[in-house]
């Protein structure tokens, strides 16, 4: 029987090799890749690797494990990327030249072109291969030429003394030296020239050699083609220099006087006529300014031997000048233009920073192309410095100065207030104290204008009113649009308005020089400008050059998220907080959609960041687990300056709704040791550069208003942004420096969801206001407007036929007079239809506070804003819970408290509640106090309580005496008074009419009865839906339901009115992507209406038809023909085609047309 034999176990075996190869190391043996990794190697690299570690253990002793472990991480990736950088230098080293290696398509060719035999010659020279086989083909042997003599005796002296020398030059061509080897000499030590050889031969004119040359007049007129005498003159000279040669070669004078001396001769002639025309044109300068040189050569005889150079008649050259670019060319006109400038003395500080910005290098070409064109479009990158610059670039240039030639203001306008105050104050700064009373802005009930003012900054609506009021815009010289890439219609609108403006000013200013032109800039910040250059209706006469200027957009790094969460406010929350425990000092700027989900992460913020420092924040078990799935590295940013602690958060909100000065206060320094996070929406997208901002976190969504141009509803919904909202977003963080992006979506649902740009708001909003607007600018056909962007024509359509509803237009399209007293009201036309029939009853004081509380968005504070009740149900209540939630059940009931106090005028009418609420408002002594008890938003009653003001103030205008009999506004109205306002509400929204399902005259199938009143049904007289109703059709599809926040919705189902006249439609978004119901559409009610109420209201508008008659009482021969007196049935009718409402049969009297149609008087 064999011996029994172990099986080898193969990882003893392997440490057993590895302790052999160890031992085998420290004995001094060498192993197997000692050649390629020396020993030493590692021992080097653990003692700069502990080198590093104490260095950075002396900035900061105390380090916790967390951070030993980030800075061992840290050392390792240093020590890896010199590591890689010594390698990369020793493969450069190593690196071969392939410059003489041949193409494989090339093999089998015996005999190349000359240029290719030529050019490997030269590349095998200068690599040192085949340097003296090369030699016959590069070079050239040259016989010495006579004119060389120049060589003096004293030199040949020289070369003679030194043997040793002439020999060593002799010698020196070193094998591989190539081009740059010396020539080859002969036996007495001179350079062998070997004689260039000429095609043909060349004219040989005799330069002229003068001694002391003289100023040049100019070119002679009278110039002797032979020139003759002035080349036997000549000669001589040429032929005593030939004659110093001191070893007498006579054979090379005699063979050579016609080539060899022919390329100095030509060298001397060009040396003598360029210091000629030199000092001509020198000479021509000092007589052009008026200067006389201290000394001149008169000498008549130098200035005929320099008149005449060579005795050759010199035709001057026309001058090279290269293309001018678009925005410089002058196109052939004569622009007689005075210098005119404005001098600013601003600090040494202000100017540093202005200097760095981009566009300051390409002030003269923007300014140039102002001048010389009436419109530019200037495309400027994130970072540009466009919208601060170019209106001071206009002001040094003299415009909005009194005394210059250009007058008049400078206008900016701006899409949002809080960019339009913050930019005015930012250049007033950089203007200077002297200088910055000149700027001012305008916005919605706020004004810094003054009669000094010489840049103005305003929203855009400002603008588009006052060109309503003075359509040539006489008192501004200069119009700025900044931010067109925006496209909202206001922008739309002005940019077409201002194209015919421009040339309306270019024609006047043609026929009265007083009328200066007015000078339009779009600016916008991304390439997005084709709609503007490529349409033809807007700019007739051309596009307007295109000016493109390069950004200061310091290095901004993409972080993408792997996976895309539906819970992106979860996922942002903690994104933050991990970025603020582990990201280096700096501000945040996280984007969100609403104000609602800014409170809420704002209230998780300050209770997860608010007291604790950020390296001792508890994280909880689901953040470790969302960590896990993004990037290790993601957070780790490489900063070798040391991190102090920033243990507090400054945490500040930004949206719209804020009051200014609350907006204002992130452009504030935080407090000293706390780190800034700003929650905002869309609004710092652009224009604003928030100082400090150095990480963004991006959502990657926005709430936007949609509105279907079928149905009339509207839908707040939240939906991708698109790639340039993205990339301005991103570009927040690299405006004052380098900056990090973290994007809480994947780059996949980044390529494939996000569009390019986002739609132009005209094509997506209702445009009836705009209609108006233009029709009461004479433009009757609103399709020929130059729209960047033309609507839809379908849009245009329901639009005019709004306005013939209202009663603004005829049926043929044109204005009428009430209509133009609608466009008078800075308003949408169904609250400007209010006020011209708000006179009646004495209500017109009231009338104007009910307006402007309609038009005013959120007066009142959401309920959902209040608190949800907490679910204790897993959880022990403590006493701070119960305090928490009787709070929270007390601000509940005192919510509700206030609601019935604000519908005491009226339970079923959501206009009188917001009446009621604004006159409060108005007579209150304090009115924060009045709004904090009635739970109303500050800053949307500061603004109503405005538009109350300005709107008295065009009603005193418009209509003084019906504004001089109201009642005061302070007063409560009386039961007839209250009746007339709701008329009055009904009359601008008798389109927007829905009656009880239960009552239509073709009801849909029902379902079960509701028990709520926020589930009665009502029919909408125009559709929401487009697809034919069938008997399958879900109640969904066809009906609207009260909106939760109505005062109809407290009330029994069996008392919701029959009528219901509302503001606007509008269906919420899915609870989840799963669920299968569709969500309701809800209406905002206004008031409730009766029939009478309808049928008063809707005669004469294309909504009431009549149908036959009923009976007829009587029928006589007028002076307009045959009339009758008959009862007829109205109805309301939508959409043709539709079964109307019926109406109560109404007495009327109908005259018969000569087409044989009976219409009523």
């Amino acid at each position: 029987m064999a011996k029994f034999v172990p099986r080898q176990r193969k990882h003893k075996v392997l440490q057993r090799q590895k302790d052999k190869s160890r031992r085998r190391s420290t004995d001094g043996g060498e192993g197997t890749n000692a050649e390629e990794i020396p020993s030493t190697s590692e021992a080097q690299r653990q003692a700069k690797k502990q080198e590093l570690k104490d260095a950075a253990k002396a900035e900061q002793p105390t380090m916790s494990g967390k951070k030993k472990k980030r800075l061992d991480k840290y050392i390792d990736k240093k020590l890896r990327k010199e590591d890689n950088s010594d390698l990369i230098k020793k493969l450069a080293a190593s690196k071969v030249d392939t410059g003489l290696l041949k193409s494989s398509r090339n093999l089998g060719r015996l005999n190349g072109s000359k240029r290719e035999v030529l050019s490997q010659a030269l590349r095998e020279t200068r690599a040192g291969v085949n340097v003296e086989a090369n030699q016959d083909l590069l070079f050239e042997r040259r016989v010495p030429d006579e004119d060389n003599s120049s060589l003096s005796d004293d030199s040949d002296v020289i070369l003679e003394s030194i043997p040793s020398l002439s020999q060593k030059v002799a010698q020196s061509v070193v094998a591989g030296s190539g081009l740059k080897r010396p020539l080859e000499t002969g036996a007495d030590g001179k350079p062998v020239l070997k004689k260039r050889r000429r095609n043909g031969p060349a004219p040989r004119p005799p330069p002229v050699i003068q001694e002391d040359e003289v100023s040049w007049d100019g070119f002679s007129s009278e110039l002797d083609l032979d020139g003759d005498s002035s080349t036997s003159g000549n000669a001589s000279p040429l032929a005593s220099d030939s004659e110093l040669d001191s070893d007498g070669h006579s054979n090379a004078s005699d063979t050579s006087t016609d080539d060899e001396s022919e390329e100095d001769v030509n060298r001397e002639d060009r040396k003598a006529r360029s210091s000629a025309f030199k000092a001509w044109a020198t000479s021509q300068v000092n007589e052009a300014v008026g200067f006389t040189p201290s000394a001149i050569d008169e000498s008549s005889d130098a200035r005929s031997k320099i008149s005449n150079p060579g005795g050759i008649r010199v035709q001057p050259r026309a001058p090279e000048i290269d293309p001018l670019p678009p925005e410089l060319a002058m196109n052939g006109k004569v622009v007689d233009r005075k210098a005119f400038s404005v001098t600013i003395d601003g600090s040494a500080e202000i100017q540093e920073a202005r200097m760095e910005l981009p566009i300051l290098a390409e002030e003269q070409r923007i300014m140039e192309a102002i001048h010389n064109y009436p419109t530019v479009v200037i495309c400027g990158e994130t970072g540009s410095g466009k919208t601060t610059q170019v209106p001071q670039f206009l002001y040094e240039a003299g415009f909005g100065d009194k005394s210059g030639p250009y007058p008049g203001m400078v206008g900016i306008t701006q899409p949002r207030r809080v960019a339009a105050v913050s930019m005015a104050a930012r250049v007033g700064t950089e203007l200077g104290e002297d200088h910055a009373k000149k700027v001012a802005h305008q916005i919605r009930f706020d004004s810094s204008v003054s009669r000094n003012t010489a840049l103005k900054f305003m929203t855009d609506g400002i603008l588009i009113r006052e060109i309503a009021k003075d359509f040539i815009l006489a008192k501004y010289s200069a119009v700025v649009i900044d931010e067109a890439h925006e496209r909202s219609s206001n922008t739309d609108i002005l940019i077409g308005l201002l194209s015919r403006i421009v040339d309306l000013r270019q024609s006047m200013n043609k026929e009265d020089s007083t009328v200066k032109p007015l000078k339009l800039v779009i600016m916008s910040a991304t390439l997005r400008v084709q709609d503007f250059l490529e349409n033809k209706m807007l700019f007739r006469d051309g596009p307007p050059p295109l000016l493109q200027i390069e950004g200061r957009q310091y290095p901004v790094t993409m972080h993408f998220a792997r996976r895309t969460q539906s819970d992106y406010l979860e996922q942002a929350f903690q994104r933050i907080c991990t970025g603020h425990r582990k990201l280096p000092p700096g501000g945040m700027l996280v984007f969100l959609t609403a104000q609602d989900e800014i409170a809420t992460l704002s209230k998780r913020l300050k209770d997860a960041l608010g007291q604790m420092p950020s390296d001792e924040l508890h994280i909880e078990r689901d953040d470790r687990e969302s960590e896990s799935e993004e990037d290790p590295e993601e957070f780790e940013v490489e900063d070798l300056a040391p991190r102090p602690k920033t243990p507090h958060v400054h945490i500040l909100p930004l949206y719209s709704q804020l009051e200014t000065r609350d907006q204002l206060r992130v452009f504030e320094r935080p407090p000293e040791g706390s780190r800034m996070i700003v929650l905002a929406t869309n609004v710092a997208e652009t224009s604003l550069t928030i100082p400090g901002i150095r990480y963004v976190f991006d959502s990657g969504r926005a709430k936007e208003k949609r509105y279907d141009d079928v149905s009339g509803v509207q839908s707040f919904e939240i939906g991708w942004i698109s790639k340039a909202s993205a990339s301005q977003r991103a570009g927040r963080a690299g405006r004052t420096g380098s900056g990090h992006c973290y994007r809480l979506y994947s780059s996949a649902i980044y390529e494939r969801d996000f569009e390019e740009h986002a739609m132009p708001e005209v094509l997506r909003m209702p445009i009836e206001g705009i209609a108006l607007q233009l029709k009461s600018m004479e433009l009757h056909n609103v399709v020929n407007f130059p729209f960047p962007t033309p609507p839809d024509r379908q849009g245009l359509a329901k639009a005019e036929r709004l306005l013939m509803y209202l009663g603004a237009l005829t049926k043929d399209g044109k204005i009428t007079p009430s209509g133009r007293r609608l466009s008078a009201f800075p308003l949408s036309p169904r609250y400007a239809k209010m006020l011209s029939v708000g006179h009646q009853y004495n209500c017109m004081a009231f009338t104007l506070v009910l307006v402007a509380a309609l038009a005013t968005p959120n007066l009142f504070v959401p309920e959902h804003h209040l608190g949800a009740a907490k679910d204790t149900e897993q959880q022990m209540i403590t006493d701070e819970d119960r305090l928490a939630e009787e709070a929270r059940l007390k601000r509940r009931s005192d919510y509700n408290h206030a609601q019935n106090l604000c519908s005491k005028l009226s339970r079923t009418s959501d206009g009188m509640k917001a009446f009621t609420a604004l006159q409060g408002y108005l007579k209150a002594q304090s009115k924060d106090e009045y709004c904090g008890k009635t739970f109303l938003l500050p800053k949307s009653m500061y603004e109503a309580s405005n538009l109350v003001e300005q709107l008295t103030s065009i009603a005193g205008s418009v209509a003084p005496l019906h504004l001089s009999i109201s009642s005061p506004r302070h007063s409560t109205p009386s039961k007839d008074q209250i009746a007339a306002l709701q008329q009055f509400v009904a009359a601008g929204f008798l389109d927007q009419i829905a009656i009880l399902a239960s009552l239509a005259p073709s009801p849909p199938y029902l379902g079960r009865n509701p028990k709520r009143a926020i589930d009665v049904p009502y029919l909408p007289l125009f559709r929401i839906n487009n697809s034919r109703r069938t008997e399958d059709t879900d109640i969904r599809d066809v009906a609207v339901y009260v909106h939760p926040s109505s005062v109809l919705a407290h009330l029994a189902v069996a008392d919701m009115p029959k009528y219901i006249i509302y503001s606007h439609l509008q269906r919420a978004t899915p609870s989840s992507i799963e669920s299968a119901k569709k969500p309701r559409t809800r209406m905002h009610p206004l008031t409730t209406v009766t029939e009478k109420t309808i049928l008063a209201l809707a005669k004469g508008t294309p909504l009431l038809e009549y149908g036959k008659p009923l009976s007829i009482s009587e029928e006589k021969v007028g002076e307009r023909g045959k009339q009758r007196t008959c009862i007829v049935q109205p109805s309301l009718v939508g959409e043709k085609g539709m079964m109307g409402w019926p109406l109560p049969a109404q007495k009327v009297v109908q005259v018969r047309t000569a087409r044989g149609e009976w219409v009523v008087e």
